[in-house]
């Protein structure tokens, strides 16, 4: 099987090869795999520069898309831990909730019990602002999921979620230490 050189944009699943041998099947998956990182490395580089254009059109920056990203995935948190996830220090990450709020994409809320815990939410009206720009990106993954069975599907989505729990994880154990895994950061996922 040959697969695009990782330079050219490949249109599709390159085709099986009929009566491969065990020796070629060999040679195929290391390709495969080779295309899958590459390709893995591509969809991280092009959803930076989505990102950044999503950034660009609400007037905000690369950071502040980042941050709204990870609070799109771990939910309401403290300024704490958000500043870990995204390996920030926590003076800079209050400058980074200071813009987002006074956009409007984020609120501070004091705890009812304890004045002096803070978590950081969504506002829902402006995360639906930035939900609309990315409604193209949904719309066409749709689309191109239509090409796959629901089997096929069942793989990618064990690939992706398996993929993102180890991105999680690596990441988790270079800012916060490897204890510090929270399998919480994706629920139902592990």
């Amino acid at each position: 099987m040959t697969l695009p050189h990782p330079s050219r944009r490949a249109s599709g699943p390159a085709p099986a090869s009929s009566g491969a041998s065990r020796a070629s099947s060999g040679s195929e998956q290391a390709e495969l795999l080779d295309a899958l990182n590459w390709e893995s490395r591509r969809s991280a580089a092009f959803l930076g520069m989505l990102n950044r254009a999503v950034a660009s059109r609400v007037k905000l920056n690369a950071t502040d898309i980042e941050t709204l990203g990870v609070l799109a995935v771990v939910g309401t948190t403290t300024p704490t831990r958000l500043a870990s996830l995204l390996a920030m220090g926590t003076g800079s990450m209050t400058l980074v909730i200071d813009r987002l709020e006074r956009a409007g994409f984020v609120r501070r809320v004091r705890g009812t019990k304890d004045r002096r815990s803070l978590t950081v939410e969504f506002v829902p009206q402006r995360s639906s602002e930035i939900a609309a720009l990315y409604a193209p990106l949904r719309q066409r993954g749709a689309e191109i999921a239509e090409r796959y069975s629901e089997s096929d599907l069942a793989v990618i989505v064990d690939y992706l979620t398996r993929s993102n729990d180890m991105l999680r994880d690596l990441a988790t154990s270079l800012t916060e230490g490897p204890a510090a895994r929270n399998p919480q950061d994706a629920p139902g996922q592990s």
